[in-house]
């Protein structure tokens, strides 16, 4: 945690004040109370999930914990910057589960007495008003306190206003093993055997059995082959499987089921989403997750979260960040399925 966070929490007191951790987004100035924030970072790799909600920048791992990125910018109706361009972000705990709050930047702690919060002004914008549970009136600022429930619920997230995809800035051209080609598979030849999440869809097609990633152009590799063919998925399955154990949240839906059928069926079945070989032998996705969604009640959180330890585990690996993000594409598309939708 930053050294503002911890002289806060260290000094200050309850009482009749307000401590509140400040910051800004889109030139207002916003607080958290103190006792919400579980850390201020700045964001060293954010990566993206190419079809959630626009609110959701996408994942990073958190001393080891990975944890849903939030763009407060979305939230609020302003225009998300890119993923380079962003400079902090404050970590809450919600439900059990950290999130991380993208901001403009982080001021100070300030302690207000409580009296002096007021009620969101009609003239606030709307979303602002949505998102907040009062307001103080500086001598030259309006500083708005945030509700971490309602900026986190999950009808603000869906909610929130489309937006072009958050980018990475480009950067030097790789070359050698490794090198992620100029969007190689990007656009893909088309196919109407789409999979779940891809296009239009009919209920009978919900759920169907693993299939091979679309085709690349002539001439270019196959994501199975750009992530190292066989040996390179065996390695991030095995890696992504020891996370998963290791996850409070995300263990119990690895019960009943030993990690090397786990595993075996894993890599089958990524290495023919991915474009490689078909020897994908198991159930329809739907069935193979429908107790644990109907019964144990995974969502669309623990997907995220399990997409984003691979992204760890291909970061580990050295596996260049654009194709991380087009193996999150790759997932993204499957994410349906496995929800039984």
């Amino acid at each position: 945690m930053s050294d503002l966070a911890i002289a806060g929490i260290s000094s200050l007191t309850a009482g009749d004040e307000e401590q509140l951790v400040t910051m800004t987004v889109d030139n207002q100035l916003f607080g958290i109370p103190i006792l919400r924030v579980q850390d201020i970072v700045e964001p060293v790799q954010i990566t993206p999930i190419p079809l959630a909600s626009s609110a959701v920048a996408g994942v990073l791992n958190l001393r080891g914990r990975i944890v849903t990125v939030i763009d407060l910018r979305v939230c609020l109706g302003a225009e998300p910057k890119d993923l380079d361009d962003r400079p902090m972000s404050v970590t809450v705990e919600h439900k059990g589960d950290l999130y991380t709050i993208l901001v403009d930047s982080i001021g100070d702690v300030r302690s207000l007495p409580r009296r002096d919060l007021d009620k969101p002004p009609q003239t606030l914008d709307q979303r602002m008003r949505k998102l907040c549970s009062g307001v103080f009136r500086l001598q030259d600022d309006l500083l708005a306190v945030l509700d971490v429930e309602r900026v986190l619920d999950p009808t603000t997230i869906a909610e929130a206003p489309k937006r072009r995809p958050l980018k990475r800035h480009k950067t030097a051209k790789k070359t050698g093993p490794g090198a992620a080609p100029r969007k190689a598979d990007k656009k893909p030849a088309s196919n109407d055997d789409a999979e779940p999440g891809q296009g239009k869809k009919s209920k009978a097609a919900a759920a169907p059995k693993a299939e091979a990633a679309k085709k690349p152009a002539a001439g270019q590799p196959s994501l199975f082959e750009k992530l190292g063919g066989e040996l390179g998925i065996d390695a991030v399955v095995d890696m992504l499987i020891a996370k998963l154990e290791a996850d409070s949240r995300l263990s119990p839906f690895l019960q009943g089921a030993d990690s090397a059928t786990q595993a075996k069926h894993a890599k089958a079945y990524l290495t023919q989403t991915f474009g490689g070989p078909s020897n994908y032998k198991g159930p329809d996705l739907s069935k193979l997750h429908r107790h644990l969604v109907q019964e144990m009640e995974m969502d669309d959180g623990h997907l995220i979260a399990v997409a984003g330890y691979l992204a760890d585990c291909l970061n580990q690996m050295g596996v260049p960040a654009e194709l991380i993000d087009d193996v999150m594409a790759a997932i993204e598309e499957i994410r349906d399925g496995v929800m039984g939708r």
